[in-house]
């Protein structure tokens, strides 16, 4: 399955949530709707008791997620459904848009090449895309990863807003015992030189070695990373190295085309 594509019903034969799936099937009635919907009209199209969708739209009310016009007791998708949409459709263009950079990049420069998204948890592998060379790295997409020990994650650390990573970056600094002056003065010179680096071995992480680089939308915000991830001695992550000057370049190849 693409990490990208939801599951289908028949390729999940795990037990769910049975009030989640009803509770997603009552918001798709809006999505089809294309307008706001009553009580009755929900009833009616779920084949539903009206006190069973009530508690639901409570819920729903509750999180932002529907509205409610009390003039007419009709429902509406809100704030919260449309943030999410937005959000989705954005990292789903980032996605889309970078696949065909990667898979060129990639093989023109025989490095593994991995783009990352931030998600809820913070940052993920979206897609990538192996070298051809005998010992391979290997990452699977939907994997996460921490901020501060990866050249991915520092790039998030340093471009996305503070109130938004700082309580994550405060989190590791105390849990891997680092010297926060230090971490400020790294993410710092990432931001000026748009460039972050891992050159050490840290558990769990795939590869010695990575080199990263922020993609951003046409807002200015960074909604990506790309990154070579590889062992001592096939990356070069001097600053000014071939390496590192490709991939920079990859990425503000990639912020264009999204602006």
């Amino acid at each position: 399955m693409n990490e990208m594509e939801a599951p289908t019903r028949s390729s999940s034969s795990s037990q769910g949530i049975q009030s989640l799936e009803i509770a997603f099937s009552i918001l798709k009635c809006f999505k089809e709707a294309k307008a706001p919907l009553s009580v009755s009209e929900l009833s009616k199209r779920l084949e539903m008791p009206k006190n069973k969708i009530h508690k639901y739209l409570v819920s729903f009310i509750r999180v932002g997620a529907l509205i409610q016009n009390k003039k007419d007791s009709t429902y509406a998708m809100g704030p919260a459904l449309i943030e999410l949409g937005l959000v989705a459709l954005q990292q789903y263009d980032v996605a889309k848009i970078a696949k065909p950079h990667i898979r060129e990049f990639s093989k023109r420069i025989n490095h593994s090449v991995a783009l990352a998204i931030w998600s809820e948890e913070g940052p993920m592998i979206a897609e990538y895309e192996r070298s051809d060379k005998p010992i391979q790295v290997e990452i699977q997409a939907g994997y996460r990863f921490p901020l501060l020990m990866t050249a991915l994650g520092k790039c998030f650390a340093a471009f996305l807003p503070s109130t938004q990573v700082r309580p994550l970056i405060q989190r590791e600094i105390d849990n891997y015992q680092l010297d926060e002056q230090t971490v400020n003065q790294e993410l710092q010179t990432i931001r000026e030189e748009r460039v972050s680096f891992r050159n050490t071995p840290f558990a769990g992480i795939p590869g010695s070695m990575s080199v990263a680089s922020p993609i951003f939308d046409y807002t200015g915000n960074m909604v990506a990373a790309l990154c070579l991830i590889g062992f001592a001695g096939e990356i070069d992550i001097s600053p000014t190295s071939e390496d590192v000057l490709k991939l920079k370049e990859k990425a503000s190849q990639i912020t264009k085309q999204l602006t």
